[in-house]
């Protein structure tokens, strides 16, 4: 069985939310989302317009728009179709103005494949409550924590945290990044944007996670902290329990 919970909220300063989640066929910019399925596949997804851009809003929508009309018919290629196909339909009406960043989790039994642009994030928590991130992100402080110039801890406080290196819908060419896994009995996978994820350090993800089984309670305190650590982005979080 495998339960979901999904929540989403525009910025402190702001009016409108860039950010947007997909549970299956269930898409939201200003809702949230309980479902629990006893199918032995699921689609789930985080989109984050990027704030430069002048619709990014519309950019995330779109993406997991497309996504959720085929939810049903969905393959790995059909995926890959599509996130091509939106990539260009965004460029050919906006012109490079409506860009957004996602990360993707298509499950078949227990298995799962993750696909991914930019600086959201998809995490597991085993069943031996190791947190693990799935995904790299696309900004400029990752690269300079890869290349060793500077530590982990260190890009909280950078100066150009919030560079993205690539996005969907501002360029003809993209790269996604495919990631395979499993995601077995037991575990959870948490997605987030980086309205959470720049706010928290992972350990303090964990200690949310592990501390109530309750993925409603979960997420309220995976916002509350991050919030109280001056997060005023949009905000977007996701949780599975794979029962």
């Amino acid at each position: 069985m495998f339960k979901f919970y999904g929540k989403t909220q525009h910025g402190k300063y702001k009016t409108k939310n860039d950010d947007c989640f997909l549970i299956n066929s269930f898409v939201s910019q200003n809702e949230e989302k309980k479902q629990q399925l006893s199918k032995n596949h699921f689609i789930v997804a985080i989109a984050d317009g990027v704030g430069s851009s002048e619709f990014g809003d519309i950019a995330s929508r779109v993406l997991l728009e497309n996504l959720s009309k085929n939810s049903n018919i969905l393959s790995h290629q059909i995926i890959l179709n599509i996130i091509k196909n939106t990539n260009q339909e965004l460029l050919k009406k906006y012109n490079g103005k409506a860009s957004t960043v996602f990360s993707i989790v298509f499950a078949i039994d227990e298995k799962i494949t993750i696909y991914h642009i930019g600086d959201t994030r998809v995490y597991k928590l085993t069943s031996q409550n190791n947190l693990v991130q799935l995904t790299n992100d696309h900004t400029y402080t990752q690269k300079l924590i890869d290349d060793g110039v500077i530590s982990e801890d260190m890009r909280f406080s950078h100066p150009k945290k919030n560079i993205i290196l690539q996005s969907l819908g501002a360029n003809d060419e993209i790269r996604i990044d495919v990631y395979k896994n499993s995601f077995e009995s037991g575990e959870k996978l948490l997605l987030t944007s980086d309205g959470i994820h720049d706010y928290m350090k992972e350990n303090n993800i964990k200690e949310v996670l592990i501390d109530s089984k309750n993925m409603q309670t979960n997420i309220d305190k995976l916002i509350e902290q991050a919030k109280a650590n001056n997060s005023k982005d949009d905000i977007s979080v996701i949780i599975i329990d794979n029962e």
